[in-house]
């Protein structure tokens, strides 16, 4: 049956969203961002490469992937905006492989078509994947790239970790995520194979593993030319990017002026309500054990409570975009709740550590690496971002919900499909009805995430 699912999820996915593809791309020539992108792309689909919009802030593997239309005489905005439909196919279908590896068995292939199904509907994603935006094609680069890691397979690994960076910047940060595991990994590995002390007493937080590395330079010898052997492709990436924010002096290309990096960490917040309210089958089946957590160790409960509150007070940063523009949800959002009642921001401290905690018990089954890089990463690449922008959530929810606890299939996780499938119906109910206008668009705006 696993063959069948690999064709299954990506034919029935694409079939069963065409007819509303076709009915959003009916609706307006641009939806918002696609002001810039739909140009931009159709310029590089007719091979004028001298176009470029100063105001495009990232690099052009959006647009770059246009040149797959010209061939077909597809220079279209809907030619465009099907190769975000065609990008989301191949994620269903990597989802699936890379939970399926992930479950190693456990479930069957029934179980990691299930979660992939899952996956691909989240609400924002799936949005995202009917319109010509980077979110749902640098995905697809960063979902290859992970696969090929998983495999070991660390050249055609790095080959798309680079489109994923061409993609969207940081996704660099995910690159340097892989790149550390393995590292983390090989020095366990190598000093495990030494039979000396077992592998599941080489905790990278313990001091066994280091003693033992640099007591052998034998040992310590074989780790780093292990670590060249797998890390080089990723070097190779890794290198030029630093050397291209030494230059640019920002990670930001184009109009840097409404992406200027400022430190947020409330944003690690946000997205933790995020991963808890859209991962509702890890939510479920964590919530006890968190709480119990958050129980037995209540004097570091309260001290990370009071963390989270100063962290409020004087680090909550609010993007002009996010006042002006009511086209997003996150306007909504802000101006009915956070920004109308001054308290509101307070009273979330214990729905934000409940949601980290949630989180973190997801994740407790996995290797000491993941658990130490995978935070460090997201706050990398969330906490240095000033606007709210719930698509920046988009990449690493999908890292997280890969990796979460798998248990038995159960009411939890028909629970998440059907709260995603609803979801979906209410936002494109409100995308099709809800029309207003600005005073510089001749064309309807709508809501969108």
């Amino acid at each position: 049956m696993n063959g069948s699912w690999k064709l299954i999820l990506p034919v029935g996915f694409v079939l069963y969203s065409l007819p509303l593809f076709l009915r959003v791309n009916g609706t307006s020539d641009y939806v918002i961002d696609e002001e810039f992108h739909i140009p931009q792309g159709l310029a590089f689909c007719r091979k004028e490469f001298d176009v470029w919009d100063p105001k495009i802030t990232t690099f052009p593997g959006l647009y770059l992937l246009a040149l797959l239309l010209h061939p077909l005489n597809l220079c279209t905005v809907t030619g465009l905006r099907m190769l975000s439909l065609a990008g989301a196919g191949v994620n269903i279908l990597l989802l699936y492989k890379i939970r399926r590896r992930i479950l190693a068995g456990a479930g069957g292939n029934s179980y990691a078509a299930h979660e992939a199904i899952t996956m691909s509907v989240l609400p924002p994603l799936y949005f995202f994947s009917h319109l010509y935006y980077t979110d749902t094609l640098s995905l697809t680069m960063v979902l290859l790239f992970y696969n090929y890691w998983q495999q070991e397979a660390h050249l055609p690994a790095a080959v798309f970790g680079a489109a994923s960076v061409l993609m969207r910047q940081t996704n660099i940060v995910w690159v340097c995520m892989a790149t550390g595991m393995t590292v983390l990994d090989t020095l366990v590995n190598q000093c495990a194979r030494t039979g000396l002390v077992p592998k599941e007493k080489v905790p990278l937080m313990g001091k066994e593993l280091w003693i033992q590395l640099f007591s052998s330079p034998q040992l310590l010898c074989n780790c780093i030319l292990s670590i060249l052997a797998k890390c080089c492709f990723y070097a190779s990436i890794i290198l030029p990017f630093v050397g291209f924010l030494f230059i640019n002096g920002s990670i930001v290309v184009g109009d840097k002026s409404a992406h200027e990096a400022s430190l947020h960490v409330p944003q690690v917040f946000y997205f933790a309500i995020f991963a808890a309210g859209f991962g509702i089958s890890n939510t479920i089946r964590q919530f006890r054990v968190a709480a119990e957590l958050i129980r037995r160790n209540r004097v570091l409960s309260l001290l990370a409570m009071l963390i989270i509150l100063v962290v409020v007070h004087l680090n909550t940063e609010v993007h002009p975009y996010l006042l002006a523009d009511n086209r997003h949800y996150t306007f909504y959002i802000w101006s009915r709740l956070y920004g109308r009642f001054w308290w509101f921001r307070y009273a979330m401290a214990p729905a934000y550590l409940l949601s980290i905690c949630v989180l973190f018990c997801g994740l407790r089954h996995m290797p000491d690496s993941f658990k130490l890089m995978f935070p460090l990463s997201l706050f990398l690449v969330l906490c240095f971002q000033r606007l709210l922008e719930l698509r920046y959530f988009l990449v690493p929810y999908i890292l997280f919900r890969l990796n979460t606890r798998h248990t038995r299939k159960g009411y939890a996780e028909w629970l998440e499909l059907g709260a995603h499938l609803l979801l979906n119906v209410a936002t494109f109910y409100v995308y099709f009805t809800k029309e207003f206008y600005w005073k510089n668009y001749r064309t309807p705006q709508r809501i969108i995430w």
